[in-house]
């Protein structure tokens, strides 16, 4: 969807709403007493995010016509590089275009090599040796992690990173049940990678420890795979309402249905603000436009009060997760009424 450029006073007022939200982000991550916020204000604080085809790679326009069309500012930006992909090392200019943006870079880092379609299947795309856990705890790609290291170190602003997310799950291969792998090789590739980042003045880099929201199988609890507080900045969850069309995914479920139950669990296992890194909802089953209002309403209330962040997966790929997959939808997200 194509939309007007923001004029210049409307450009002044997102350039407000940044630094604040900015500010406020950095400041609970870092600090107890911003836990504090009363219930009323806790919209006001949550940042919201996106992770949109394109952006950064093809620079961040995209994003702030999505911004306009959604008339709510976009803070975050979430994308994916794999390490058997074409880029070698940390493409800096496309966070240098996250700057420039005024938004926060929160990059996706994934040892494997992704299907046609980037679309991972359980018990099919995560049969990838190469990419064992114990290939990476081992040293194997400590020359490919040194240089993305020593390049985010050299960038030097804060980059929230969060390398093999959803490990609880079976269609990445870094999963702790799948590919030759446990949860014991995960916390140990986890610290490696963390140790690394260390050593090489990497201190920049925030390192976001991310969970499924639903264990797969219910036996493979993501606590077993924490590595310790010492190695995470911020703990995060991916989840979403996969519609009646896929029951084997829970099919319609309400925002809390989803999260509630593994939030709590994720909260006891660290102090660490809490971010949602991955939701949205499908078409089918009820109304999207509802959904996404229960969304901001619930995620605000004191049921959620470490909740920092909710980062919308803005793609059309197994269900039509856009937020603007139609008009109704896209007018939820308004954070002007």
């Amino acid at each position: 969807m194509t939309c007007p450029t923001p004029r210049r006073t409307q450009r002044r007022a997102y350039l407000a709403v940044v630094v604040v939200g900015m500010l406020s982000l950095m400041f609970t991550a870092g600090t107890a007493t911003a836990r504090t916020v009363v219930a009323s204000n806790r919209q006001a604080t949550l940042a919201f995010g996106v992770h949109l085809p394109g952006a950064p790679e093809l620079g961040t326009t995209s994003l702030a016509q999505l911004e306009l069309t959604l008339r709510r500012r976009i803070a975050i930006v979430n994308w994916y590089e794999q390490w058997g992909g074409s880029e070698k090392t940390a493409n800096v200019s496309w966070l240098d275009a996250v700057s420039a943006s005024g938004r926060i870079p929160l990059l996706t880092w994934e040892p494997w090599a992704p299907p046609a379609g980037n679309v991972p299947t359980p018990g099919v795309t995560a049969e990838q040796p190469e990419f064992r856990l114990g290939a990476i705890a081992g040293g194997k790609y400590d020359a490919y992690i040194s240089s993305f290291a020593r390049a985010l170190a050299a960038w030097g602003r804060p980059v929230y990173l969060r390398p093999m997310h959803e490990m609880n799950g079976t269609w990445y291969p870094w999963g702790g049940t799948v590919n030759g792998n446990s949860p014991r090789d995960f916390r140990r590739a986890w610290r490696h990678l963390h140790d690394i980042f260390v050593r090489v003045g990497a201190t920049n880099v925030r390192w976001v420890f991310c969970v499924n929201a639903d264990d797969v199988p219910a036996s493979n609890r993501f606590e077993r795979y924490y590595p310790g507080g010492r190695y995470v900045d911020v703990l995060a969850l991916d989840g979403y309402n996969w519609g009646k069309g896929f029951p084997q995914y829970g099919g319609w479920r309400t925002f809390d249905e989803i999260f509630h139950a593994s939030y709590t669990r994720l909260a006891s296992l660290g102090s660490q603000p809490i971010w949602i890194t991955e939701v949205a909802s499908a078409d089918e089953g009820g109304s999207k436009a509802s959904w996404v209002r229960d969304m901001f309403d619930v995620a605000s209330t004191p049921r959620y009060s470490r909740l920092r962040a909710l980062v919308w997966f803005d793609v059309d790929k197994e269900r039509d997760w856009r937020a603007t997959s139609s008009g109704t939808a896209a007018a939820a997200f308004s954070s002007t009424g």
